[in-house]
């Protein structure tokens, strides 16, 4: 599928600015530290030029003539097809923008559980409880880590007044 090699070789475009940006715009830290400023960024661009390399083998070696052929036998091409839900975007697009405006009073954990929670209802997702557990482990479990772990400090909203 030439849409599939198109995005294949822009990912890995992306991916390879985004990697050299790291290398080039982040100082060096002042002071000797073991995990810098720069470590995150350039993790993120390896794995991501990583990744896209193998988009880019996977959609030039002809691996997406066995998919389509297993998409049409189990007929996922008719549940695949051009439409777009314009309505669920602009949903989740302004989810996202209230998102940012929440992120400091509500606090990291408790805006991005909340924003996880209304994010499943508005995908029409079926699991209710297990997307809330989810949501949950992943906001309030990154949290701990970035802030107890990592020492990254990120907005705890009303939570501070818990001493977390």
């Amino acid at each position: 599928m030439k849409e599939n090699r198109i995005a294949s070789v822009a990912f890995f475009l992306f991916a390879l600015a985004y990697l050299t940006m790291a290398f080039v715009t982040i100082p060096k830290p002042s002071v000797l530290q073991i995990l810098g400023p720069e470590v995150f960024p350039k993790a993120i661009g390896i794995l991501m030029l990583v990744l896209s390399g193998l988009y880019v083998l996977q959609s030039f070696c002809g691996v997406n003539k066995e998919d389509d052929a297993r998409a049409a036998i189990v007929g996922a091409d008719e549940k695949l097809s051009n439409y777009i839900d314009l309505k669920t975007i602009a949903k989740m697009l302004l989810l996202m923008i209230v998102y940012a405006f929440a992120f400091e009073p509500l606090g990291y954990p408790i805006a991005t559980f909340v924003m996880f929670v209304i994010g499943a209802f508005l995908l029409e997702r079926r699991h209710w409880k297990r997307d809330a557990i989810l949501a949950a482990f992943a906001s309030f479990g990154l949290y701990f880590v970035f802030s107890l772990l990592l020492r990254v400090q990120l907005p705890a909203g009303p939570l501070k007044w818990l001493g977390l």
